[in-house]
């Protein structure tokens, strides 16, 4: 009967350690980044993010982004330091512009393509028909959740988060006309990759 007992306090121990440990193992983190304009794009917002375990909720609401096009979005991350955002001082090519490679020293490759529908990988990073539309007032809204890997969930804290595309002739479409092809692809106006905005993710406390 004693040993009984002891093997029962043992378990009941073992139980009661095991559920005091199972709701920090799921415990869900926040974070914000405040998005500021870069490329004189007026482009403004903020993002909420909230993290549990490897599934990440995020939320963007964006204004004064250019209205009626597609923009391109990702959490950007350094792989040994944290994210900063660029400023003119990256424009190498002295055209008054940052374009995404001239950022990248800043901010980072493409971790996680933050799209509105199947594949979230840097893969995705130039799936511009699965990216938000902003509206005809330049307010773009963006709510999804979808697991991340280890490696992004582990330093969120340390990266940022960047929106893409500028009207900078403001005739209501990408084109080359004003800043010629983008420096990521050829194929595609580097009005529609260049940033738009660009804010450093930080946790949320409390």
């Amino acid at each position: 009967m004693k040993i009984l007992k002891k093997s029962g306090v043992a378990l009941v121990l073992v139980g009661a350690a095991y559920m005091s440990l199972a709701p920090a193992a799921f415990a869900q983190e926040a974070f914000q980044a405040d998005l500021a304009p870069l490329n004189n794009s007026g482009a403004s917002g903020t993002a909420n993010l909230a993290l549990e375990g490897d599934q990440l909720t995020t939320d963007i609401a964006s204004q004064g982004l250019a209205p009626n096009l597609p923009h391109a979005q990702h959490i950007h991350g350094l792989e040994q330091a944290m994210s900063e955002c660029p400023t003119l001082a990256n424009d190498q090519d002295g055209d008054g512009l940052v374009n995404t490679t001239e950022g990248a020293p800043s901010y980072g490759p493409i971790l996680t393509s933050l799209t509105t529908e199947g594949d979230t990988s840097p893969e995705s990073g130039l799936a511009v028909d699965r990216f938000p539309v902003a509206n005809e007032d330049g307010t773009l809204t963006y709510d999804r959740t979808f697991g991340v890997p280890s490696t992004v969930a582990e330093r969120l804290g340390e990266f940022a988060i960047v929106q893409h595309g500028v009207d900078l002739n403001g005739n209501g479409m990408y084109d080359e006309e004003a800043a010629g092809p983008s420096d990521l692809d050829p194929s595609l106006p580097q009005e529609a990759t260049i940033p738009a905005n660009c804010g450093t993710i930080e946790p949320v406390s409390g």
